[in-house]
């Protein structure tokens, strides 16, 4: 067992990853299956629309509100409210809206291999 310890990582130690229009994302672990990241929107915010490759996003919003977009047209949606987890499956297009005023948080894990993100001009 030698070496193995548990790493920690404090809510200042994050760095940047690839960008959605109108989202921040921050890596805080990475292995060869799952990117673990922080997420913040700004109040009032819809993002660009996106996929997530062969990756999946099992989600937990830490703060706010939230609404995913998808389907045809983004004729089709899904809500969380604040403490409330969620799933987004591989390569769904989608985007996500922040409804209110006030910002929000989430914590991700993606899940699978290849991009993070793929944005895309419509779904």
């Amino acid at each position: 067992m030698g070496g193995e310890h548990i790493r920690t990582i404090g809510p200042d130690g994050l760095i940047e990853s690839d960008p959605t229009p109108g989202i921040l994302r921050e890596v805080a672990f990475s292995t060869d299956r799952v990117l673990l990241v922080r997420a913040r929107v700004e109040g009032g915010v819809a993002s660009g629309w996106h996929h997530h490759g062969d990756r999946e996003v099992l989600g937990y919003l830490v703060k706010g509100r939230a609404r995913f977009e998808f389907g045809p047209g983004g004729s089709q949606y899904s809500e969380v409210e604040e403490g409330g987890f969620f799933h987004v499956p591989l390569g769904l297009v989608h985007r996500d809206v922040n409804p209110t005023d006030e910002p929000q948080e989430f914590v991700l894990a993606f899940v699978g291999q290849g991009p993070l993100v793929v944005n895309v001009e419509t779904p």
